[in-house]
């Protein structure tokens, strides 16, 4: 198997569609992944701080590399012990206690590589990057029972038309319960508060046939029930591009970079597969795809999905996804 294309390959402008991957992992220093990086797709790699090194020019773009913690930024970032009032002179005792910060920090918290967006048909060429990291023992979801860590992918939506964008929510609502058994995803991340699923409430709302709104309403009714950035695909991004005004007020600080891509945040991070590619995470994306871009079959499931989910309280999720294989000719 190799990355299958959806049924709808370019933007409005009829330029190739973007993606882009983030993966998060441990057992490796962060300099090390830059050394990878680089080892891989060439470039420079530069410090921006502590937790945050940036690789320019490699062959495919920019990448980032960086401890994913908020706290461990602004530790970097501002001089965070002045602020509390802790007087440290001498610089070694600062950095001992950075040292120990961070110790404590990646026993839970991933290193990320953030990579640049490109086109479907050059996404093969990241999966040297993956192997890279399985060489490098780098470790995934699996590792521990505290990895709550995830494969992220940033992909670019064939328009912003409000009908497009809502096609593909109804259809990630559809698919999920499918997504869910087949990416068997952590327990862990479940429980975690990152990739929590969409209120039922909500769902219903959306698969309604009447449901038909402007794009205001239909952003403000998705912060209604969504005023996070943690769901399984974060609407945020695209929201933020239409109207920021509705949007930032929700955010209360929140880092929201407005961007035209679906961001899908449900895979586990399997780096440390040998059997686990890429791929995979992408194709499982690519039967949302094909979902959105089929008129009728999605109407005909979004009624379904309403009328068995009312039906059927405690095997709901097993008895869908099976359906779902039989009408969708699911071969997992």
């Amino acid at each position: 198997m190799s990355f299958l294309s959806p049924p709808i390959t370019k933007n409005k402008d009829g330029n190739s569609r973007m993606v882009g991957l983030e993966i998060e992992f441990a057992g490796i220093e962060p300099m090390q992944a830059a050394e990878i990086i680089t080892s891989v797709f060439g470039g420079e790699i530069s410090k921006e701080h502590r937790y945050q090194i940036n690789i320019s020019g490699s062959d495919l773009g920019d990448f980032r590399v960086e401890l994913d913690a908020r706290i461990l930024r602004r530790m970097a970032e501002e001089n965070i012990f002045d602020k509390l009032g802790i007087s440290l002179e001498e610089d070694s005792i600062r950095k001992s206690i950075e040292d120990v910060v961070d110790k404590m920090a990646r026993s839970v918290v991933p290193l990320e590589i953030v990579m640049p967006p490109v086109s479907i048909d050059e996404l093969e060429k990241l999966e040297n990057l993956r192997k890279a990291l399985q060489e490098n023992k780098a470790k995934g979801t699996y590792a521990s029972m505290v990895h709550a860590f995830g494969m992220h992918l940033n992909i670019e939506a064939p328009n912003l038309n409000v009908k497009t964008l809502l096609n593909y929510l109804r259809a990630f609502a559809v698919v999920y319960p499918w997504l869910l058994e087949v990416l068997r995803i952590d327990m862990t991340r479940r429980i975690s508060p990152f990739v929590d699923p969409f209120p039922e409430k909500y769902v219903k709302k959306i698969l309604s046939p009447e449901y038909a709104p402007d794009v205001d309403q239909f952003i403000e009714d998705y912060i209604e029930f969504n005023p996070t950035r943690n769901r399984p695909v974060d609407m945020m991004p695209i929201f933020g591009m239409l109207n920021e005004d509705i949007i930032e007020p929700v955010m209360e600080g929140e880092k929201n970079d407005p961007r035209p891509t679906f961001h899908y945040r449900l895979p586990n991070s399997r780096i440390d597969d040998p059997d686990w590619r890429f791929e995979d995470e992408w194709n499982h994306w690519l039967v949302v795809e094909r979902l959105a871009a089929d008129d009728e079959m999605l109407n005909k499931l979004s009624r379904l999905y309403l009328l068995r989910r009312d039906q059927t309280v405690i095997s709901f999720r097993k008895e869908w996804a099976k359906t779902l294989e039989i009408l969708l000719d699911l071969d997992e």
